[in-house]
């Protein structure tokens, strides 16, 4: 993991598996090798651009994927413990980064419900939470935070909107602070300190 980390990493926006679409790949350097090499992960993400193109990740990426590894994979930092690339958890994260850096958002106040009274805590980018959407409600992490938006990365699909709202797993919203809810009302596993009615 040091090495992931201390080298440069590097999307590839091509058609790795030879299916006529282009997509974001993550380029990762081949750790346990005396020759140079590198190791390529495929994404969902659609490339935003036709051609065959090598980006370096900005900083906001490598922060990104730092504050998602510690807050989604609870990975120590202190220990620098190894990645296993084939982690469907490791794979998720990679997701999201990837989606955050290339995927336009929509508009959330598009797709949400009437917001719902209650208490939220301070929010900070990782944080999973959820949205009211007129769907139902549907789990998401943050990946970009200013003083009156939120950029989330959506962890479930949003369907039955029309097909000019059909939102897939690791699409973007942008969504106003004040509508944005607790994790415990979007499909995920309750905490233990959680009272569910």
């Amino acid at each position: 993991m040091t090495h992931i980390i201390k080298n440069e990493l590097k999307w590839r926006l091509a058609d790795v598996a030879g299916e006529g679409v282009e997509l974001v790949n993550i380029v990762l350097p081949e750790l346990n090798s005396r020759q140079s090499g590198e190791v390529l992960l495929s994404t969902d993400i659609p490339s935003p651009h036709p051609s065959v193109a090598d980006i370096q990740w900005s900083e906001e990426d490598q922060e990104l994927f730092c504050i998602l590894l510690e807050k989604m994979m609870e990975f120590d930092f202190q220990n620098m413990q190894e990645l296993d690339l084939s982690d469907p958890e490791l794979i998720d994260v990679l997701h999201v980064v990837a989606a955050a850096h290339f995927l336009p958002p929509l508009n959330a106040d598009e797709i949400l419900a009437d917001d719902l009274p209650t208490i939220m805590s301070e929010l900070d980018v990782g944080d999973l939470v959820a949205v009211h959407t007129r769907d139902g409600f549907k789990s998401c992490v943050i990946a970009g935070l200013d003083s009156i938006e939120a950029l989330c990365v959506l962890l479930e699909p949003v369907d039955n909107l029309g097909e000019e709202y059909e939102l897939d797993v690791y699409d973007t919203l942008l969504v106003n602070k004040h509508s944005i809810l607790p994790a415990d009302f979007g499909n995920v596993v309750p905490d233990v300190e959680c009272c569910v009615h």
